[in-house]
C-alpha cells in the first residue's frame, strides 16, 4: 500500500498526552540513571526528547509508509542529547536504552490504537513498526555522533588542563593558582604527588641513520621520542614537557603494590620518580628526581640499572654522597692515606677487607663468607690493617668516615674539581714518586 488510511495521523495523536507521560514513567522506572525528578534542565530535556519523537514520526506517518527517514529537522536534538550524558557523567547506554523503553513503550499504545481505530491490517502494522523503529535506529545513531563529539572535545580539554597542572607543579607555581586552575576543569589533584621524570631516550637508532636517512635524523633531533612514547607512562594525571623530557605527577607511591605496579609500567625508561609529598610541593620531588637523574648518568649511583626505574627514596643515602663528590674524594684522601704506597692489588683487597669489616662489626666468620677467603686470611689483612692505620680504627668518628667513604666507591677525578685538587697536593707532599693516592681518589670503587 502507497498510504495510511486517512486520518491515522489523527488517531495516533490524540494518544500523545498520556503516551508522553507513560514514556517518562517507564524510563524512570526502567534506566536506573534516570530514576530523579524530572527538574530543571534534566527535565526539560528527557521532555522534549520526548515531545520531539514523537512528532516527528507523526510526520512520517503522514509521509507515508514507504517515506524514506528523514531526521534533518529534529537531528540536533538528539545530537545534544548525546553531548549532555558526556557533560552529566553518564555512559551512552543509559541514553540508548531510554529510547529502546520509549519504543516499546510507545508501538504498544500506538500500534493498538492503529489496529483498533484505525483500522490497520497486518501488513500495514508490520510497515508501521519497520517506520517507528528505523526512527529510533536514527535518534539513536545521532545521539551517538554526538556523544562521541562531546566525548573528544571534553577529552582534548581536559588533556590541556593536565599539561597545564602539570607545568605549573613542575615550576613551582603557586598552590592557590594551582587548585584555582584543578578546580576550573572539575578535577581534584591526589593529597600527595611524586614527580616522575622520563628522560629523552638516547642511543637509538636514529641517532645514527643509515644512508638516505638524514631526513629522519632531523626529525628525530626535533622530537627525540619521534613519537613512541610509550602508551603505558601514566595517564589521567598532570603532565609536562621540558625540553625532551617528559614529566608526570602521579598519586602517592609509597604503598607495596602502587610502587610495583608503577616499576612496571616504567621498566626500560630510565625514568627516575621523585618523593611523594603534598602537591604544593611538587617542585621539590621534581627537583629530587631532576638531581638524581643526573648523578645516575654522571656515573655516581652505583648498582642502579640505567634503564631501571630509579625510586629516590629507595637511593637516600646514595643520594647524599653523590651530592658533593669532591667532599667525598677530600674525605678519601684523608682517611685512606694510610692505604698510599702498596702496591694496586695489595690496597683494593685491604680496602674490601675494611669495608666488610666495618659493616659486619668485625665477625670475621662472615666477613670470610663475604669475601670467599679463609677466616685465617680474614685475620691477616685485619692485622695489616690495624698496623697501617694504628689505634684511630678504633676511634667512631674515623670508622664512620672510613665507611661513608668506602661506601661512596667511584668519586669521580679530583682533577676535575680545583678544590679537591689543592687538597691532593697538599696530601701528597712529602711523598716519594713511587707513592700512589687511593683509589677511590683515581676514580675507581674500593668496596664491593
Amino acid at each position: 500500500m502507497g498510504q495510511f488510511p486517512a486520518g491515522l495521523s489523527e488517531i495516533l495523536a490524540a494518544e500523545f498526552d498520556a503516551l508522553g507521560e507513560e514514556i517518562i514513567a517507564a524510563i524512570a522506572r526502567e534506566v536506573p540513571a534516570y530514576a530523579r525528578p524530572l527538574e530543571g534542565k534534566f527535565g526539560h530535556g528527557v521532555r522534549r526528547g520526548v515531545d520531539e519523537a514523537l512528532f516527528r514520526f507523526l510526520s512520517l506517518v503522514e509521509a507515508g509508509p514507504h517515506c524514506t527517514v528523514d531526521l534533518a529537522a529534529s537531528r540536533e536534538v538528539y545530537v545534544r542529547l548525546g553531548r549532555g550524558e558526556v557533560y552529566a557523567g553518564r555512559s551512552l547506554d543509559n541514553l540508548l536504552s531510554a529510547y529502546r523503553v520509549g519504543a516499546r513503550v510507545s508501538w504498544r499504545r500506538l500500534g493498538e490504537a492503529a489496529a483498533r481505530r484505525g483500522g490497520l491490517d497486518g501488513p500495514a502494522l508490520v510497515s508501521l513498526a519497520e517506520m517507528m523503529f528505523a526512527y529510533i535506529d536514527g535518534i539513536s545513531a545521532a545521539s551517538a555522533e554526538g556523544y562521541a563529539s562531546e566525548q573528544y572535545t571534553a577529552a582534548g580539554e581536559l588533556e590541556r588542563l593536565w599539561d597545564r597542572l602539570g607545568e605549573m607543579l613542575l615550576s613551582g607555581a603557586a598552590g592557590g593558582a594551582i587548585a584555582q586552575v584543578a578546580r576550573s576543569g572539575n578535577v581534584r589533584l591526589p593529597g600527595r604527588l611524586a614527580a616522575v621524570l622520563v628522560p629523552a631516550p638516547t642511543g637509538s637508532a636514529a641517532t645514527h641513520p643509515a644512508d638516505g636517512e638524514a631526513d629522519h635524523e632531523a626529525d628525530h633531533e626535533a622530537d627525540p621520542w619521534a613519537g613512541s612514547l610509550p602508551s603505558r607512562l601514566p595517564s589521567g594525571c598532570p603532565r609536562a614537557v621540558q625540553g625532551a623530557d617528559i614529566w608526570v605527577f602521579v598519586g602517592s607511591t609509597e604503598r607495596a603494590a602502587t610502587r610495583a605496579a608503577l616499576a612496571k609500567q616504567l621498566a626500560g625508561l630510565a625514568a627516575v620518580v621523585g618523593p611523594a609529598v603534598p602537591w604544593g610541593q611538587a617542585a621539590a620531588s621534581a627537583a629530587r628526581a631532576r638531581f638524581a637523574c643526573d648523578a645516575r648518568s654522571a656515573g655516581r649511583l652505583r648498582g642502579i640499572a640505567a634503564a631501571d626505574p630509579l625510586f629516590t627514596d629507595e637511593h637516600l643515602s646514595a643520594l647524599l654522597l653523590a651530592s658533593d663528590p669532591g667532599l667525598i674524594t677530600d674525605l678519601a684522601s684523608r682517611r685512606l692515606a694510610p692505604l698510599d704506597g702498596l702496591p694496586d692489588r695489595t690496597r683494593e683487597r685491604l680496602a674490601e677487607t675494611l669495608l666488610h669489616w666495618l659493616t659486619l662489626r668485625g665477625q670475621r666468620g662472615l666477613i670470610a663468607e663475604r669475601l670467599h677467603i679463609h677466616p685465617q686470611t680474614v685475620r691477616y689483612r685485619v692485622n695489616q690493617l690495624r698496623e697501617l692505620f694504628g689505634p684511630c680504627l678504633e676511634d667512631p668518628d674515623t670508622r664512620f668516615d672510613l665507611e661513608l667513604v668506602l661506601r661512596a666507591g667511584g668519586a669521580e677525578d679530583v682533577a676535575t674539581d680545583p678544590v679537591s685538587a689543592a687538597v691532593r697536593e697538599d696530601t701528597d707532599e712529602g711523598r716519594g714518586p713511587g707513592s700512589r693516592r687511593p683509589a677511590a681518589v683515581r676514580g675507581r670503587p674500593l668496596g664491593p
